[in-house]
Formats: C-alpha cells, sequence, structure tokens
C-alpha cells in the first residue's frame, strides 16, 4: 500500500546518501509465514514490520533489527512508527476548524493503532468542548481481510450514521474505512460534506480520489519513518550505542479533498441544497432547479441560503463549476471545448469569459502555471556493499 511504499522511498533515500548498501527486499503479504530463507540468511540487518508469525524467527537470527510496527512497542527492539496520538489530534482540529460541534469515529477497536488514533480524537474534542461518538463494528476484521463482511455491516454503520446529530465530523481510522463510511452515508442519503465531513488517515491517493466524493486524509510522514529506519540501523552496524527504543514520527498534515472541504451547515435544507449542486452544477442546472429540489419558495430558500454559507445560490453554483474547471486543467490533458462541455458549458468562449472574471487568467494560462512538474526521480542503482533486508 501507499504507507509501505512511502517508507521504502525514505530508506531508498537514505541509501543514497550514505551507501552503498545491497538490499534484498522481497514483497510479502501479512499473512505470508516466515520466508524460508531467513533462518539462515547472512544479512547484516532488518528492517521489518515484527508480525506475530516471524517475529521470534527474526530474534534467534541474532541480526540487527528495526521494527516498524505501529503498535505499542512489544518487541523490545529499536521501532520507528507513527504518531498515533499526534494523528487524531490533527483530524480533531481540522473538523473544529471548519465549525464542526458534533464528532464520530468509525475505526477498527481491536488494532492498537486505531484505539491510539481515537484517544487523541476524543481528547482534543473533549478539550473543545464537545462529545464524540463511536462506531462498535458487529464484525471483527483481520489485518489480511479488514471488509470481511461489509455488505452485511453497511445497512448497520448506515443505521448509525442516520441516528447520529448533525452536521458532524467523522473521523475514520484509516482511508479504506473513510470510503466504506462514504459508502455508509450514500446508503443513508446523508449529505458529504455538508451534513457529515468525513476524514481519513495515511493519503492513500487512488483510493482517495476514487471515492465519491474525494476523501481528506491525514499524510504521515512515511519517507522519513524509512529514512530514519535506515539511519538507526547503519548506526547500530557502525557499533554506535543502542538506539531509542521508539521514535514517534508525527504526520506531515492534510490532504484537504471534497469529503471535509466545508464548513458546518446546520439548517438540513440547505445542506441538501448544496448536495443537490455539487452533485449536479456541471449538469447546467439554474436556481430554479435547486428551488425546486428544495420543495419551499425560492424567498425563503434564498433567505436561509445566504444565512448559513454567506453565499447566494448562484454563487454556490457558480463556485462548483469554477472547482471542476480548475481540477480539469490541472488533472487531465482534455482540451477546453471537451472541459467546457464537462462543466455545462454550451461555448469554450463562455467558459473563458467566466474563468477570467472569476480567476484574472484564462483557462490556458492557469493550466500552464499550474501542472505538477513531471517527477525527476532517478530509478536506484544496484550497488555492492554491506547487506540489509527490507
Amino acid at each position: 500500500m501507499a504507507y509501505g511504499r512511502e517508507i521504502l522511498h525514505g530508506t531508498v533515500q537514505y541509501v543514497r546518501e550514505n551507501g552503498p548498501w545491497t538490499v534484498f527486499f522481497e514483497p510479502r503479504s501479512m499473512q505470508d509465514p516466515a520466508p524460508p530463507w531467513l533462518e539462515d540468511w547472512d544479512g547484516d540487518g532488518i528492517i521489518t514490520t515484527l508480525y506475530p508469525q516471524f517475529s521470534e524467527l527474526i530474534r534467534r537470527t541474532g541480526i540487527p533489527t528495526i521494527d516498524l510496527d505501529d503498535q505499542e512497542p512489544r518487541s523490545g527492539l529499536p521501532t520507528v512508527r507513527s504518531d498515533q496520538l499526534a494523528i487524531g489530534a490533527m483530524a480533531a482540529a481540522h473538523l473544529i476548524e471548519r465549525g464542526f460541534t458534533r464528532f464520530g469515529f468509525f475505526g477498527y477497536p481491536q488494532f492498537e493503532w486505531s484505539r491510539l488514533r481515537l484517544e487523541a480524537f476524543r481528547r482534543a474534542v473533549a478539550a473543545a468542548g464537545f462529545s464524540c461518538e463511536e462506531y462498535e463494528p458487529a464484525h471483527a476484521v483481520s489485518w489480511g481481510h479488514q471488509m470481511p463482511a461489509w455488505e452485511a455491516e453497511i445497512d448497520r454503520v448506515a443505521r448509525w450514521i442516520d441516528g447520529l446529530p448533525k452536521p458532524m465530523g467523522l473521523m475514520a481510522c484509516n482511508d479504506f474505512r473513510g470510503v466504506q463510511a462514504l459508502d455508509a452515508c450514500r446508503r443513508a442519503d446523508v449529505a458529504v460534506p455538508e451534513e457529515v465531513a468525513v476524514i481519513g488517515v495515511d493519503d492513500e491517493i487512488l483510493a482517495c480520489e476514487l471515492a465519491q466524493p474525494s476523501l481528506s486524509s491525514i499524510i504521515p510522514d512515511c519517507r522519513r519513518i524509512g529514512y530514519e529506519a535506515a539511519r538507526l540501523l547503519d548506526g547500530v552496524l557502525a557499533g554506535g550505542a543502542p538506539p531509542p527504543r521508539s521514535l514517534l514520527v508525527p504526520p506531515l498534515g492534510i490532504s484537504v479533498r471534497q469529503s471535509s472541504d466545508v464548513t458546518a451547515i446546520p439548517d438540513p435544507i440547505v445542506a441538501d441544497a448544496m448536495r443537490f449542486i455539487r452533485e449536479h452544477a456541471c449538469r447546467g442546472i439554474r436556481l430554479d432547479d435547486v428551488v425546486r429540489h428544495a420543495g419551499i419558495s425560492r424567498s425563503s430558500l434564498h433567505r436561509r441560503f445566504r444565512a448559513s454559507t454567506g453565499r447566494t445560490i448562484h454563487d454556490a453554483i457558480a463556485g462548483m463549476r469554477m472547482d471542476r474547471v480548475k481540477r480539469l486543467l490541472v488533472e487531465t490533458e482534455l482540451p477546453l471545448h471537451a472541459v467546457a462541455e464537462r462543466v455545462g458549458f454550451a461555448h469554450v468562449e463562455y467558459l473563458v469569459a467566466a474563468f477570467r472574471k472569476a480567476f484574472g487568467a484564462t483557462p490556458g494560462a492557469y493550466r500552464k502555471a499550474h501542472r505538477p512538474e513531471p517527477s525527476r526521480h532517478a530509478p536506484a542503482r544496484p550497488r555492492a556493499g554491506g547487506r540489509a533486508a527490507d
């Protein structure tokens, strides 16, 4: 997954700066038994997560080892891991800043890293004067099968979310739990982010971007975890003093996406209207379509909308369309006429005029200025020297 791949990138960075090392890397499932070669392996050091099925074998080898286990350290070995308490506190601060006063947590109670994130999330929410509801799963999960009975459990989760007071900020213990939370919100006909704002952890980009709406996520500093693990191992191999038993690495920040990019909207009619706009703005809807969906008078909806959001309905529609235009310009190679078609403009000229009015630049200039630079990382070359397993 992205978490492990980013750790490997950090390890590669250290090796490039301080090698040469020869690194033996074997991808393995967390359910796989111990590799048969490990007992007689003659490597100099190991960086791994000490899963129960082979932790004792690694200890018996006597090879210096750095443990990446995200649980509280139990191996007695030097450990580098994410600061779970900092992750939970960061998620709470993000949702509190957006005006939420009701909170929930959707996690895996049997995993310690999830419980630690809940502990810090709940503590931060309580410090702000609020409380937090926790979902209690009906089915246990394991590392190898985190979604064992989702189709059986989704109705239960949907009922839980539907019964919570809103608007609410919801922390999922990781991104895949976050995707499940979005699924349950759809089943419960709950607007995200207007009624429930959701934030996950790990910034698993493909999962977050495939989600609808896209999922906000805490970004753990995995590259630093990999780098520090390699640095600690290098120190042990060089005969240095034993490293600290546990090094906690705080998260980098938050990748804010649609699922929490909102200010809490306490008016349920306005929240539903905002969801309708978000889902249909690029299909050419007009003010009358929103009024008809809301089922109240135009003047009443205008008044309530401005009181809740500080904007007009027309501004909200235009804003959603322009946000979509910006994403298409930066994230795709679509020509301008195709962008116009996808956001509901009948003519490219109308799109160009509206975009220039909103942002003071043409779509072409905006695309040129905001396209990400291509990656310049060259692949690592094999180098001779000491041996390590990752």
